[in-house]
């Protein structure tokens, strides 16, 4: 099964969505309270087998007067959704480009809608709804349990037990024997606890074992069932999945975890709809990796095998679960103040989308953007920070939500563009050595882009050297000879003008004049132009190391275009 639509109204922190995933994989992020967890919420509501509870809390503002109301429209239907017995008769047409007809056409897919509502009286409704039917069918709990769904949220321990409900208690057998087998653990128990020799159990445990263990979840022995009586007296949930002789809810926040999505997904043979929140949460970086890779191929095999895929919808704040995910799954929610709508918008330029999340994945989850044409730029905002903290009563730019992304040259317009579509406020830091051209600034204002570069045509080393004083100029160079050697950048010098030879190079920069028939503008404009052709800054580590001289030179030279282009952009960032 999944998800093709979702619409939300006055639930929770959401005034209205309207959200069509288009992957079996969706992760989606967001800055600060956008509603992320109140989507996975909200599907679940509508279709999770619980019955469950409402009060004020959860609607809009508190008020009652509007209802709730979310409908999920599902494809990927399995056999049993589909019968004529059960839903046929509210059957609908998912199409090509994504619209939902009320009654099936040609190339269509199978959908059917689910809508929940809640009024005042707090008492929800399920039903299927179609427009042509004459009457919704009002779903009961075994109904929606057809839809497959798996929630993974915070530390949920139901699952480790073979309590009512729970899913260790439906892989103990099929659903004539489940009664059987369950009396007979109960007789075995009260006699002698060895829950152990209970094939039934045994056999359950076994299969939790596998799928948590293939999911990364750590583990000291074998899994088993085990007896632990609770101040509730014996009942099924004293029968506990236990790691050798310890309950397995005892075990790590990230175990848990992986074991209870592990057991509920082996109880879904048809495609699960899995809703996991904070996939991160209680998980080393190489385990959010290694989950994140399981479920991925379990998705990809059953493609393979042309079996029903399911979906994967999450949520995160990491950058490490980020990097793990293609730019087509990842959707960037929005929410508007006044109205409370929600939006998640997919982005455009997948390959650049696609380089920024492998290499700065960070940056999705601020407030404010700034693209950088290279990683020079990257290099030197970042060895700003102290200094824009410093002038700014003491404020952190990572306070105001700011990243600073590597743009890759003639690609960061695009890029700019693209995030600007997604939400975010953006800033372009360019070279100005390479205008733009009339359209791409023209499409780059158009998206509310704000435009950083020096005034007149220059690189930012043109812009460095330009402005520096004898003194700045001496201590660049001086960084220049120790990262590329002073043998290298002497020959680089010579090969570039006969006049700046090796001895002369190697004295300090205020006497060279004496020696050249250029003067010290021509040096500095030299010394810019080699600098540029042989990376001596290019590099993230290069531009945060010469971020110092470059704050003096913002300072000491207020009028330069480079002073006057890197105030205006800490400005922004403050605004």
């Amino acid at each position: 099964m999944q998800v093709r639509q979702l619409k939300i109204g006055n639930f929770r922190g959401i005034g209205a969505l309207d959200w069509k995933p288009q992957s079996p994989l969706c992760c989606l992020i967001g800055v600060g309270d956008t509603g992320k967890s109140t989507v996975l919420d909200a599907i679940e509501a509508a279709l999770s087998s619980r019955w469950l509870t409402f009060s004020e809390v959860d609607f809009l503002d508190g008020d009652t007067a509007t209802p709730i109301c979310v409908e999920v429209t599902v494809g990927e239907l399995s056999k049993a959704l589909k019968s004529d017995e059960r839903f046929g008769l509210y059957i609908g047409g998912w199409s090509v480009t994504g619209t939902l007809n009320d009654e099936p056409e040609d190339g269509d897919e199978p959908v059917l809608t689910v809508r929940l509502t809640v009024d005042a009286t707090m008492e929800p409704i399920w039903e299927l709804v179609r427009d042509s039917a004459t009457h919704p069918r009002t779903l009961s709990n075994r109904d929606r349990a057809l839809f497959g769904l798996v929630r993974l949220a915070g530390d949920d321990a139901r699952h480790l037990t073979w309590g009512q409900g729970s899913v260790l208690a439906k892989l103990t057998g099929d659903a004539d024997d489940a009664a059987r087998n369950l009396a007979d653990a109960y007789h075995t128990a009260r006699s002698s606890a060895k829950l152990d020799k209970v094939t039934a159990l045994a056999d359950a445990a076994k299969v939790a074992q596998a799928q948590a263990s293939s999911l990364g979840a750590y583990m000291q022995d074998e899994y088993g069932p085990g007896l632990e009586l609770l101040r509730g007296g014996f009942s099924t949930s004293s029968i506990a999945l236990h790691d050798g002789s310890v309950p397995l809810r005892l075990a790590g926040l990230g175990t848990r975890r992986l074991a209870t999505l592990a057991i509920q997904r082996s109880a879904i043979t048809e495609g699960a709809i899995v809703l996991i929140d904070e996939i991160e949460h209680g998980l080393e970086p190489h385990r959010v990796i290694g989950a994140i890779a399981r479920l991925k191929e379990a998705q990809a095999a059953a493609a393979t095998e042309k079996r029903a895929v399911g979906q994967l919808l999450m949520t995160t704040h990491s950058d490490v679960a980020i990097g793990e995910i293609e730019a087509r799954n990842l959707y960037v929610g929005h929410r508007d103040r006044a109205s409370k709508c929600v939006e998640f918008h997919a982005p455009s330029m997948l390959s650049s989308f696609a380089k920024l999340m492998k290499k700065t994945p960070r940056a999705l989850f601020a407030r404010r953007i700034v693209i950088c044409e290279g990683v020079t730029e990257v290099g030197l905002l970042l060895g700003f920070r102290d200094p824009f903290c410093a002038s700014n009563r003491g404020v952190p730019v990572e306070q105001r939500g700011v990243a600073f992304a590597d743009g890759e040259g003639a690609q960061a317009p695009q890029l700019a563009i693209a995030l600007a579509a997604l939400g975010y406020p953006v800033a372009l830091y360019r070279d100005s050595d390479r205008p733009l051209t009339p359209d791409e600034t023209r499409d780059v204002v158009a998206a509310g882009v704000v435009i950083f570069q020096y005034d007149g045509a220059m690189d930012t080393e043109t812009a460095l050297f330009t402005a520096a004083s004898d003194a700045q100029v001496q201590a660049l160079l001086d960084y220049a000879r120790a990262e590329k050697t002073e043998e290298s950048v002497a020959a680089t010098l010579k090969g570039r003008d006969a006049e700046l030879t090796p001895e002369m190079t190697s004295l300090a920069f205020n006497t060279w004049e004496l020696f050249v028939t250029a003067d010290g503008a021509a040096l500095r404009a030299t010394l810019a132009e080699v600098a540029s052709k042989k990376n001596w800054f290019k590099e993230l580590h290069s531009g945060r190391a010469i971020a110092p001289i470059a704050w003096e030179i913002v300072e000491q030279a207020p009028a330069s275009a480079f002073s006057r282009c890197v105030r205006a952009l800490g400005a922004w960032l403050y605004a």
